[in-house]
């Protein structure tokens, strides 16, 4: 089996300027972040801003991620033809290509349109689109379609770039005359490391999304009041209602800390069991959902 690497592309340099310029964003939210926060809870200054802040650097570190990840991809991505298919891994996931359902080989192919355009050039060319006849492309580039080399099967059209594209050409020619000895089926073997099923999932997207806006929500509601509570609050209550237990008013902010913590092991018990049983990983999904919801009325209950 030869293995080809991509044509180096620009958009991983872009990336990688992108990277450095989130990271020293990082630092310049994170420090004053901290040093607000090294001092005892009581001297916090707990308000809307800091949750803006807050927020701001869970953006960066979201942005940080995405980085690295098509940087990662990008780093990877390689072609590798045999006598049966043509395989593109990428991350230890793999495309199988079978060498007797291609058809045509074509220097470009045009599509209609490129979904998040600006982030499609970053470290480079994914998912599906239509070409201009109708027909699905799968990305596996690091250039635009127009650039790219397609690869035309029975069934669908892939767009990619070997990095020595006439010989790679010739020696897929030559792979497809001697003839297939093994017949193989055209599809994408996803990396166990990402669990990518678990999060394609749109019931547990959708649940996750539902449980992470709950509790900023939350957040937002508590930091919001915060200045105006009192040192102490109302934390526990007996059977009567009558208050049982005065506490300090940081501790409230540990409340929705565990609600997230809560999710966080629903999120990873999920993940395990996914495979398994997607309804149960499903189940512990919702179970965020209804975890978010009792700690908002909790903290609700207290401050008001």
């Amino acid at each position: 089996m030869r293995r080809w690497k991509p044509q180096l592309p620009f958009g991983l340099w872009i990336a990688l300027v992108l990277l450095v310029l989130v990271a020293a964003g990082l630092v310049a939210v994170a420090r004053p972040l901290i040093h607000d926060m090294s001092g005892p809870p009581e001297s916090w200054p707990i308000s809307l801003a800091l949750y803006w802040r807050g927020l701001l650097l869970l953006a960066l570190i979201l942005a940080a991620g995405m980085l690295l990840y098509r940087i990662a991809a990008a780093a990877t991505l390689s072609y590798s033809v045999d006598r049966n298919g043509l395989y593109i891994s990428w991350l230890g996931n793999r495309a199988v290509i079978p060498l007797d359902q291609i058809q045509t080989i074509e220097p470009s192919i045009a599509v209609r349109w490129l979904p998040l355009w600006p982030l499609q050039a970053l470290g480079y060319y994914w998912g599906r689109v239509r070409s201009k006849e109708g027909r699905m492309v799968h990305l596996f580039s690091t250039r635009p379609p127009r650039n790219s080399l397609a690869i035309y099967t029975t069934g669908d059209i892939y767009a990619i770039s070997p990095a020595d594209r006439e010989t790679f050409v010739q020696d897929l020619e030559q792979r497809r005359n001697l003839g297939v000895t093994k017949t193989l089926t055209s599809t994408v073997e996803p990396s166990r490391m990402f669990q990518y099923a678990f999060w394609n999932d749109r019931t547990v997207r959708v649940l996750l999304l539902i449980t992470f806006a709950l509790n900023l929500l939350i957040v937002a509601f508590l930091m919001a009041r915060y200045p105006q509570l009192s040192s102490t609050v109302e934390m526990r209550f007996n059977a009567s209602g009558q208050v049982a237990e005065m506490r300090p008013r940081y501790q409230l902010l540990f409340l929705p800390l565990a609600a997230f913590g809560l999710s966080l092991l629903n999120i990873v018990l999920g993940l395990f069991l996914y495979h398994r049983q997607q309804i149960g990983a499903r189940v512990l999904q919702g179970a965020s959902v209804l975890v978010q919801v009792l700690f908002s009325i909790a903290i609700i209950s207290i401050i008001l």
